[in-house]
């Protein structure tokens, strides 16, 4: 999914800045989602110019002005077909995997620092999302759950993979 349909379904329900619209892809897409104020402005912008949403000033006097953001009919529109598309499975690019090919060239101890290393980063990840677990289950509804879910899943199972080739390199089963 691009940028553009997943800010439309974002703003599908309700009217938000691009701050606001950061912060929930900051908590929720974080693991799956490349989205960043750099993508979000200029995307918004163009959405405004194709008329898929209207951005409203909101001027504050302590405090900088807000640009808010809704999503159009024609906004609407373009989001639900797009979510209606078909799709397969998509190849995910994965560093670990593509170092793990030619560990061969490495020595046993830079195999484990490297493996190290990843597991390292997945448990991290995995406890940045276990601590926003609450306000997720607070604030998402039935499928962005699911999908929070899927993302625990996930990096629960990566880990295992990762402890596995960890194991395989301690036990010197990979020369």
């Amino acid at each position: 999914m691009d940028v553009k349909t997943i800010l439309l379904g974002a703003l599908f329900t309700e009217s938000m800045t691009g701050y606001e619209l950061k912060k929930i892809f900051s908590l929720s897409f974080a693991y799956f989602s490349g989205l960043s104020y750099g993508s979000i402005y200029p995307a918004l912008k163009k959405m405004e110019e194709e008329d898929l949403i209207s951005m409203r000033l909101e001027i504050q006097e302590s405090a900088p002005n807000r640009k808010v953001y809704t999503i159009t009919k024609k906004g609407k529109q373009a989001f639900l077909e797009a979510l209606r598309l078909p799709f397969g499975l998509e190849r995910h690019k994965n560093s670990f995997l593509l170092r793990l090919f030619f560990f061969s060239h490495l020595s046993q101890k830079e195999r484990l620092d490297s493996a190290d290393n990843y597991l390292k980063s997945i448990q991290s990840s995995r406890k940045e999302l276990e601590e926003v677990q609450p306000e997720i289950e607070a604030h998402a509804d039935r499928f962005q759950f699911l999908c929070f879910q899927f993302g625990l899943r996930y990096l629960k199972d990566l880990t295992r993979n990762v402890e596995k080739v960890i194991e395989a390199l301690e036990e010197g089963q990979i020369q």
